[in-house]
């Protein structure tokens, strides 16, 4: 891993949709090789997220697009959508190999506390159901997990499942402490935010 001092988050521009796509893609093909058809993930995705992330630049919906770069490039991303009262989390991926060491967890911090700021209260998201390690991720941080329902997915039919937090402010602060459990995480990444690129 890069040295985390020179790791930056900023906000997303219309320049880095392909770059957020191709990310999306390999967190997909990593995470739900067992959850989701081959076909979907190997074949069809790839095109069908470049046409998804170039759509959502071109009209942005209310919300942040957050991304975590490094010198070697993307490391990660979460975008997070203004839906009334609630931060929606719509994705958090990071590129595959570097989930455990507090990225996730500081991009979701600090793009549920960015939508804060426009008026968010509360946050949720959904999940794959069976994602047993995203949703583990989620719990630690206080979210409440619903019942799993049936959804389609790039018309592929699959199960959700919800996980909510009634006050975002308690998500943005467990991501700060590594958890609801209020146990602090030694050696906080010290990263740096920077404008947009031009």
């Amino acid at each position: 891993m890069a040295d985390p001092a020179v790791l930056t988050f900023r906000d997303a521009t219309a320049a880095d949709a392909d770059a957020v796509a191709d990310l999306l893609t390999l967190s997909w093909q990593d995470a739900y090789a067992v959850l989701l058809p081959a076909l979907l993930l190997q074949e069809r995705l790839p095109t069908l997220h470049r046409e998804m992330w170039r759509r959502h630049f071109a009209a942005p919906r209310p919300g942040i697009v957050l991304l975590a770069e490094a010198p070697d490039g993307l490391r990660g991303f979460c975008a997070v959508w203004l839906d009334g009262a609630e931060a929606y989390v719509d994705n958090l991926h990071l590129r595959p190999g570097l989930r455990g060491a507090g990225l996730g967890r500081a991009l979701l911090g600090r793009a549920v506390a960015g939508v804060m700021a426009q008026g968010a209260t509360r946050a949720a998201l959904t999940i794959i159901e069976g994602n047993d390690g995203a949703l583990r991720f989620y719990e630690r941080l206080g979210g409440v997990a619903g019942a799993g329902y049936d959804a389609v997915l790039h018309d592929v039919g699959t199960r959700y499942q919800r996980v909510a937090w009634a006050d975002a402010g308690a998500l943005v602060a467990a991501c700060e402490v590594g958890g609801a459990n209020g146990r602090k995480i030694g050696g906080a990444l010290p990263l740096q935010a920077t404008p947009p690129k031009a």
